[in-house]
């Protein structure tokens, strides 16, 4: 049994609960056009990088702005509605003790921009923690594709062989397979239809990764 050395989370919907604020952010932005976000359209925007859901929004809705501008305007939206707070995912804090005591590197991999997960960190108390972050805006081709994944091994000077993923969508649970490394999937409200066939294992609750941290760090095969 391979022996991983490095977790490596997905942020939105897996450490904080973001999910909700994103679709707020989206239904104010689309006011002024007559739009509101679907629950078929929540699903397929979710793990998507804001290149590509805004695009998503911009043909759906027939928005008269380019990508980038809906990027722009939107984001001014969410920043104002993130700063009240977000509420974390159950099971954060227990895995982030588990992991403090057995000195476990850990990083991000987020299709979010850098100012988003710097400030979702700083929220959280785990700035000064993370060993490293891999952000959408970093990367040319967001999830699906492995490219954060890959940038976050990279800057965990890890082989992603070494690294176990924790994702709550089907994007990101292809994307982390696709770099090469174990995923643990951990869907919630948004995603708990999807198809997590691929992953490695998949759990209800970070509460679960916490309690078998041990089993899961020693005993799943990359």
């Amino acid at each position: 049994m391979k022996q991983l050395r490095a977790i490596v989370f997905d942020m939105d919907g897996l450490m904080v609960d973001s999910e909700p604020l994103s679709r707020q952010a989206w239904d104010e932005f689309l006011r002024p056009y007559g739009g509101q976000i679907s629950d078929a359209m929540q699903s397929q925007i979710i793990g998507l990088r804001a290149d590509v859901s805004a695009r998503l929004i911009q043909e759906t809705f027939a928005i008269p702005l380019s990508v980038p501008e809906i990027i722009a305007q939107r984001a001014e939206i969410y920043a104002r509605i993130r700063a009240q707070g977000v509420p974390i995912m159950p099971g954060l804090v227990e895995l982030q003790a588990a992991i403090a005591a057995r000195n476990i590197p850990w990083a991000v991999a987020s299709s979010s921009g850098r100012h988003h997960v710097a400030e979702i960190l700083a929220q959280l108390g785990l700035a000064d923690t993370v060993y490293a972050t891999a952000c959408g805006d970093e990367v040319a081709h967001g999830k699906p594709a492995p490219d954060l994944y890959l940038l976050a091994a990279a800057r965990l000077s890890l082989d992603p062989a070494d690294c176990l993923a924790l994702e709550d969508s089907l994007p990101g649970v292809q994307a982390a397979i696709a770099a090469g490394m174990a995923v643990i999937a951990i869907p919630n409200g948004h995603t708990a239809d999807a198809d997590f066939s691929q992953a490695t294992a998949v759990f209800p609750s970070l509460h679960e990764v916490a309690i078998q941290i041990n089993e899961v760090m020693g005993r799943i095969d990359a």
